[in-house]
């Protein structure tokens, strides 16, 4: 397995080393992902951590991003495709973190609203709520990690799901010599 596969644009991936090579960044990532929960759940609260975590997510889909590149290279293919797995992944990845969120979102809305005693679509039409409820969810630190949570996992699912799914068809390509 070539090494630089991972860090550098310039080198070849075979199939097995490209699949290893994946398998190895999702874990990286999958232990970030739970090391920065684990630190919003701490009384730390992880200042800090979303941006480095947002560095660490660039810097993983440039790795992977090289991967696609090294892959298609070995392959003896046009390198531009590697846009095509990458976009998708971050756009996947995005879509479902933001559907976790609002999911969560309508949850505990409709916490809020049933503690208010009223009616999640009366509360929902209400001026005011965003307000009470931005305020609400302040006191409650706990419940936007409730949010945080199933939000990050999907995230990362989403763009594993997607770089795993290319990443089976990059691999079927051959070099035609």
């Amino acid at each position: 397995m070539n090494p630089l596969a991972i860090v550098t644009p310039v080198s070849r991936a075979a199939p097995m080393a490209f699949l290893t090579s994946l398998i190895l960044l999702a874990v990286l990532d999958a232990a970030k992902t739970w090391y920065g929960l684990s630190l919003v759940a701490s009384d730390s609260g992880g200042d800090g951590f979303g941006f480095l975590s947002m560095g660490l997510f660039g810097l993983l889909v440039v790795f992977v991003s090289f991967l696609f590149i090294n892959r298609r290279r070995d392959a003896g293919e046009g390198i531009m495709l590697f846009l095509l797995p990458v976009i998708l992944a971050v756009v996947v990845s995005l879509i479902a973190s933001f559907v976790m969120i609002t999911i969560g979102s309508l949850e505990l809305m409709g916490v809020y609203a049933g503690e208010q005693g009223r009616d999640v679509m009366t509360v929902a039409q209400d001026p005011a709520f965003q307000a009470e409820f931005q305020t609400w969810m302040e006191d409650r630190p706990e419940a936007a990690l409730q949010m945080a949570r199933p939000a990050a996992w999907a995230g990362f699912a989403g763009f594993w799901a997607v770089s795993f799914l290319f990443g089976l068809w990059f691999m079927s390509m051959k070099r035609e010599d």
